[in-house]
């Protein structure tokens, strides 16, 4: 995976020079797993969002059917819903919410958010 990654990067690079946020991105997905993990009616326990200055990233927290908590990382590719099928908003995603997530985790172990729809 880490080879392939290595190749997109470079290819990347030779068609335009892409920034290395573009590179970052394309280096993220080659290390993702196939499987996509899901959580139905999943409780939104905490939820913090991106904060530059301090280098912290966008996540949300949510309890599973298990009780388990899942740590979920948001990203500008995770696609946030309402329960009408609307785009919405980070700031519609608060704590308590009920919400459907279908995440992939990366081979560190990270867990990134593709999509998170919030239920009525």
């Amino acid at each position: 995976m880490k080879r392939i990654a290595l190749a997109l990067c470079i290819l990347a690079q030779a068609m335009g020079g892409t920034s290395s946020a573009m590179a970052d991105d394309l280096a993220m997905a080659a290390t993702l797993s196939a499987t996509p993990y899901t959580i139905l009616g999943g409780e939104v326990k905490s939820v913090s969002w991106a904060d530059p200055l301090k280098g912290t990233k966008s996540e949300i927290v949510v309890i599973d059917a298990t009780k388990k908590a899942i740590h979920i990382l948001v990203t500008s590719t995770t696609t946030l819903w309402d329960a009408d099928a609307k785009a919405i908003m980070i700031d519609k995603i608060v704590p308590l919410s009920r919400v459907n997530v279908i995440y992939i985790m990366t081979d560190e172990g990270i867990n990134v958010g593709k999509s998170i729809k919030v239920l009525k």
